[in-house]
């Protein structure tokens, strides 16, 4: 009994940390000042079981290692999380239209992928969060806090789209979870439209590919140039 109490007291007592961290105290917080474009984004590996529908999402074979590197696409919007985040999940059901919108939009759709982030959160509670709020697209635990360390311990929710034809990856923009999802992608869109105007081959609709002429860190999803992974 007492080993349980210890148990239960160590937990409330991780989750009472996790929240004075990571939760925001007021409007403040939601400009995330510790983050900005163009800072770079890790090659993190993302661990955590795959549901069948996330391999076909990311265009994969079944495999057992999986990092940001493996997901097809040359965008990423990634959602950093907290499962005891009370905004994180009032703003659950929202970033699930969103997801939807992506999916219904051929230009945004075919050049960027979602995924969701917890951070301080193991496999169980993601997989809890997930089935609750019937999240669509697929969520990865980071239980030691590694993905909140890279991006300076900024407060969640916090929504960016990662540029990752290059690397090192980079983050394109911060976008403001408090709007609406309607207004969400379109703020998507026009981010990626001023890289289609901007990049080779404007004309096509899929942009992942467009990289710059003189780079000679091309992606490896689109060169058969090798070079080395990033890592923390």
């Amino acid at each position: 009994m007492c080993i349980m109490k210890s148990l239960r007291n160590k937990r409330a007592i991780r989750i009472f940390i996790l929240l004075c961290c990571l939760l925001p105290v007021n409007s403040l917080a939601d400009k995330h000042t510790a983050v900005k474009s163009g800072d770079y984004f890790p090659n993190i590996s993302l661990t955590g079981p795959l549901l069948l529908e996330d391999e076909k999402y990311f265009g994969l074979s079944t495999q057992k290692a999986l990092s940001l590197r493996d997901i097809q696409a040359g965008f990423l919007l990634v959602e950093v999380f907290s499962i005891y985040c009370p905004v994180c999940q009032k703003h659950a059901a929202k970033f699930n239209k969103l997801y939807n919108l992506v999916q219904r939009d051929n230009f945004v759709g075919s050049n960027m992928k979602m995924i969701g982030i917890g951070t301080g959160n193991n496999s169980t509670e993601i997989a809890h969060f997930r089935k609750y709020f019937d999240v669509p697209f697929p969520l990865f635990p980071d239980p030691d806090f590694k993905v909140h360390a890279v991006l300076k311990k900024t407060r969640v929710p916090l929504v960016v789209i990662v540029d990752k034809r290059l690397l090192p990856y980079k983050i394109l923009t911060i976008l403001d979870f408090n709007k609406e999802a309607e207004t969400l992608i379109g703020d998507i869109r026009a981010e990626l439209h001023k890289i289609k105007k901007s990049s080779p081959g404007a004309k096509s609709k899929n942009i992942s590919r467009n990289v710059p002429r003189d780079s000679t860190n091309r992606h490896p999803l689109f060169s058969k140039k090798i070079f080395p992974k990033v890592f923390f």
